[in-house]
């Protein structure tokens, strides 16, 4: 097998496509922590059905939070089927994990110089090792791993939301206070809070859980790919039973879920805890199976080509999305840090994924990789692409 990196003319649309999507939506969930207080995922205030604060909450909780990651992690176990071939050469492996590590090298640089202890890359590149392991297994095989993960994760949330009360799920006026006098202050100040922000929580406990979400989509994307979802061609009868039983499975629990957050003035139960991750997966699913579906039927030519370009350079972007946040939000910046109301946030992270899309569609007239991909191809192959 041929240890060289694949042509661009050569990868799956598609994929590229729904990687756009899932960068898009991602943003929408991390500017609210990039914008507010870090360590939260909801509101200051307490519950109010007239909040456009609690409505954005609502309506991400829905449908964005927790999905896009899903999809980004569905994405990248499919990537490493791809990387790795239907050959399953050894030589393939070992240049996987070396890509593993300059992955976690992207990570520690985007969650400290870059301000951004949200990163998931350092999560990616711990769960991928665990998954390389387990890609040769049929997808049954691999279906009923994510199942098994996921039933121990929601045990754990469940057993960590028992007892949690919901005053503790909001900032003090001295976390507040203390936040906010690092983030407003010099670069230097900000990185020495966001550093070590970073370093808690990869040294913590929840790092297992983290990674244990991450490998369970990434097993469940490697078993879709090995059923055939992305070729072309795939069953759209299929795919509509899909988007059909997922998104009603999906929105029954996630509303479920939503509400009892809500009714307990905005902190997490126990129940609640138990049916995240199902109905997470559900959803996430349906979104796959509406994009299929929508790619299949040539929707939305323009979009879906920028969608790709944009997922082609995801690493990039991503990175991007940190810069730009840091300087649009710290003290050294334009100091907007929770200035902004949710729905004022999701407009600036409009306005950052249509630049980024500008600048995908420039780039790739020039170009052949984003700029971080083609270091990260660099590293991987050890020679220039």
């Amino acid at each position: 097998m041929s240890l060289a990196p694949s042509d661009p003319a050569r990868r799956i649309q598609s994929i590229d496509a729904l990687r756009g999507v899932a960068l898009c939506g991602i943003l929408l969930i991390n500017i609210l922590d990039m914008g507010g207080p870090i360590a939260m995922d909801r509101p200051l205030t307490a519950p109010s059905a007239s909040d456009p604060d609690w409505q954005i909450w609502t309506l991400s909780q829905l449908f964005i939070t927790g999905t896009m990651r899903g999809l980004f992690s569905m994405l990248f176990g499919i990537g490493l089927l791809i990387f790795v071939g239907s050959e399953d050469s050894p030589d393939r492996v070992s240049l996987y994990l070396r890509r593993l590590i300059l992955l976690l090298l992207f990570g520690i640089v985007n969650s400290t110089l870059l301000l951004w202890p949200g990163d998931i890359l350092i999560i990616y590149a711990l769960a991928g090792v665990v998954v390389v392991i387990l890609h040769p297994l049929r997808p049954a095989q691999l279906a009923s791993a994510a199942a098994v993960i996921l039933l121990l994760l929601s045990a754990w949330a469940a057993n960590e939301a028992w007892g949690l009360a919901p005053e503790v799920t909001v900032y003090s006026p001295e976390m507040l206070a203390r936040e906010g006098a690092a983030r407003l202050g010099s670069y230097w100040q900000t990185f020495d809070y966001m550093a070590y922000i970073s370093w808690s929580w990869t040294v913590n406990a929840l790092t297992y859980r983290w990674v244990g979400d991450a490998a369970a989509f990434m097993l469940v994307g490697m078993a879709l790919y090995k059923k055939g979802l992305f070729v072309e061609g795939f069953d759209a009868k299929a795919l509509r039973l899909m988007v059909h039983y997922s998104y009603g499975a999906g929105l029954a629990l996630r509303l479920v879920h939503s509400m009892l957050i809500l009714s307990n003035d905005g902190a997490p139960t126990m129940l609640s805890a138990l049916i995240d991750q199902p109905g997470r997966l559900a959803m996430t699913l349906g979104h796959v199976g509406l994009f299929t579906l929508l790619w299949q039927r040539g929707a939305w030519p323009w979009l879906m080509e920028r969608l790709a370009m944009m997922g082609r350079m995801a690493l990039t972007l991503y990175l991007g999305q940190s810069m730009i946040a840091a300087w649009i939000f710290s003290g050294f910046g334009l100091g907007l840090w929770n200035q902004l109301s949710w729905p004022q946030l999701w407009l600036v992270a409009i306005a950052i994924l249509l630049a980024q899309a500008l600048f995908a569609a420039l780039w790739f007239r020039a170009f052949r990789f984003g700029p971080a991909e083609w270091l990260w191809r660099w590293g991987t192959y050890g020679r220039r692409p």
